[in-house]
């Protein structure tokens, strides 16, 4: 009979066990029980695996500070105690950080530890049964926050900005532009205070009536300019204000209080009224002067015209009002011109437009059209300010002028045109002159040192010495000949090829070719490392000969010739910002007057005497023309006993 009872009651514990269990895994909050004061997990239902994130085998059988590490020092004094005191412990809101996917979060839950004891009433166990509450408390700590930035919003605000509570209008706050520009009262003085028992001036106005129909109504209220009347230092004075009065509710739905917004617009608004009796001096005036005076609005519609436009155009205000007046305007000047005034809408700038205007009698005069801005205290454009000049008979007399310009300069292209085919037989003639000149030059040459080969000693002392002379002047005549043709070269650079040439190497072979002279003369060439340029080689060439030719034959008596080749280590620029590669070449030799700085560059200048120095006066000129072949600049620097100094200019690239 003792083993039935145990029997069924065995049975019933299992069923009980059974159904109790069922019940924990049905529950809607996460469940799970402890065993021993370690906190090993004897059970845990899905809802309290969803909470940590972990599966059933993660969990049971082991200890609660194995599983989740993270918890141990924030909930076992927690556990400890309930385990110590056998009493439940309730938690609200506890923040907890749980790693939930490997991912830290900082979660709150609210939760209940309860003891569980065993057939002897002593404890075995703990249960915890926990509901995540994360979201309300994040949205119940938004709210506060909410609340709080609401108010230092209020407070930051560079509007004035007040909130009255309650029926009485009490002021719960006001920022610190209400205060200081609005009320001129500090914090303390209005705090806590009726509304008119700080402004009893306002009782009669309309504000208060206004702030109770919006605390009854629960709608807002906003107006512009409206009209208030506040004691002050110096009595009483006149305001114009933009305000709006908002209704602030509870979580019930309910008005609690009223917010206010204020702006001064005092100043604004008696600017416009001194603008309107502006513009109605200025009607006055518009119609007194001579010139079409109108205005528009900020769209560009014409709102006024002085009667000189009506007896211009022969029409009225109606018909030209708002766009009215495009009709006036030539079709073709106004196609060309309506882009810019749209321009000058859009960007808030004044304008002028030349244009042709109908008369009444349909015929058309040209006019001059300038139009001004005006604009408020904030720089927006009010209104448009015109004036319309006629200019038909100066127009007129340009465009006369501008024709005769224009034939003048087709006159000078043809000139230009004719001179530069000019110019270009000029060049040819001296190429084929000194071709056709050498001939009989050389034979003249050959014949007389043949004679004076043969027949010397049969010609008496005066023959020779004509010989001699005439020798001398068919070198001479030769020299000239070469130089000419020299002189055509350059000239005619059409054909000529641009090439990267080494200025340095190109002075080093000058050098080697001028070696006799410089021995003879026991001269010293100096010279810095020179640029590689885009040049005409053999120009190039040419102009070193020249210059160097010519600094070691102008040299002094007796003096040893000292030719200096400097580079300038920076860039030279001239007037127009282009840069240049500045050279120079100086001498120490016999100078010349500083007068004559730019007559040595024209062809056929000689500043010696032919018996004291050789030379036909072409060398420089060549040198002049071929830095004018590569867009570059020569300049000379002397006086007479110091030496010369030429300067060479050359485009950097």
């Amino acid at each position: 009979m003792d083993e039935q009872i145990r029997v069924e009651t065995a049975k019933k514990a299992i069923n009980n066990e059974s159904r109790f269990r069922e019940s924990v895994e049905q529950a809607p909050v996460g469940i799970a029980i402890f065993r021993g004061r370690n906190m090993v997990f004897e059970m845990a239902n899905a809802m309290y695996l969803e909470l940590i994130t972990r599966p059933v085998e993660a969990v049971v059988g082991r200890s609660l500070y194995d599983v989740l590490p993270e918890v141990k020092e924030s909930v076992k004094p927690l556990l400890d105690n309930v385990w110590d005191t056998v009493t439940p412990h309730y938690g609200n809101e506890f923040p907890v950080i749980l790693y939930r996917h490997g991912v830290p979060e900082m979660v709150y839950f609210n939760f209940v530890y309860q003891p569980l004891k065993n057939s002897t009433g002593e404890i075995d166990g703990i249960m915890v049964a926990a509901t995540d509450v994360t979201a309300a408390v994040i949205a119940k700590h938004s709210l506060i926050e909410s609340e709080n930035q609401f108010r230092n919003l209020v407070m930051q605000s560079p509007i004035a900005m007040a909130i009255f509570k309650g029926r009485e209008m009490v002021i719960d706050m006001a920022n610190n532009t209400m205060l200081q520009t609005m009320w001129r009262r500090t914090s303390a003085q209005v705090t806590g205070l009726n509304l008119l028992d700080v402004f009893p001036e306002l009782a009669g106005q309309k504000f208060p009536e206004l702030l109770q129909q919006v605390y009854n109504s629960g709608i807002a209220y906003q107006e512009k300019e409206a009209i208030a009347y506040v004691d002050g230092p110096d009595g009483m004075k006149r305001f114009y204000l933009d305000f709006e009065y908002k209704p602030l509710f509870d979580l019930e739905k309910n008005v609690y209080a009223i917010m206010a917004t204020v702006s001064d617009v005092t100043e604004r608004k008696e600017h416009e009224m001194a603008l309107r009796l502006s513009e109605e001096r200025f009607r006055v005036l518009g119609d007194t002067l001579s010139q079409m005076v109108w205005t528009t609005d900020p769209e560009g519609k014409l709102n006024y015209a002085s009667k000189q436009y009506f007896e211009f155009t022969g029409m009225t205000l109606e018909e030209l009002n708002g766009i009215g007046w495009f009709s006036v305007i030539h079709p073709e000047d106004l196609m060309k011109n309506l882009p810019i005034w749209q321009e000058a809408l859009s960007k808030g700038v004044e304008y002028q437009i030349e244009h042709r205007m109908r008369k009444a009698d349909g015929t058309y005069r040209w006019h001059l059209t300038r139009t001004v801005p005006q604009k408020d205290a904030e720089g927006n454009v009010n209104m448009w300010v015109g004036s319309t000049t006629d200019i038909h008979e100066g127009k007129m007399f340009i465009d006369k002028l501008e024709a005769e310009v224009q034939e003048r300069t087709k006159a000078l292209q043809r000139s230009n045109d004719e001179l530069r085919k000019s110019n270009e037989e000029l060049a040819q003639f001296a190429y084929v002159a000194s071709h056709d000149l050498q001939e009989p030059l050389r034979k003249i040459q050959t014949f007389a040192s043949r004679l004076l080969e043969t027949e010397y000693k049969n010609i008496s002392d005066k023959g020779k010495d004509y010989f001699s002379r005439m020798q001398a002047a068919a070198q001479r005549m030769r020299q000239l000949i070469e130089d000419l043709l020299s002189f055509s070269r350059t000239s005619n650079n059409g054909e000529q090829l641009f090439e990267y040439v080494d200025l340095t190497q190109v002075l080093m072979r000058v050098k080697e070719q001028l070696s006799d002279q410089i021995d003879k003369k026991e001269a010293v060439i100096e010279y810095d490392l020179l640029p590689v340029l885009s040049a005409i080689p053999f120009q190039i060439e040419q102009l070193f000969m020249n210059l160097l030719t010519n600094a070691l034959k102008f040299s002094g008596k007796g003096v040893k010739p000292l030719v200096s080749v400097k580079m300038e280590d920076n860039v030279y620029t001239l007037v127009g910002g282009l840069p240049y590669h500045k050279i120079t070449i100086a001498d120490n030799g016999i100078g010349f007057d500083p007068q004559f700085s730019e007559r040595i560059f024209q062809v056929f200048q000689r500043l010696h005497l032919r018996n004291q120095f050789e030379g036909t006066g072409i060398g420089l000129a060549i040198c002049k023309k071929i830095m004018d072949n590569h867009n570059g600049v020569i300049t000379a620097e002397g006086k007479p006993g110091e030496g010369a100094v030429f300067t060479l200019l050359f485009p950097v690239g």
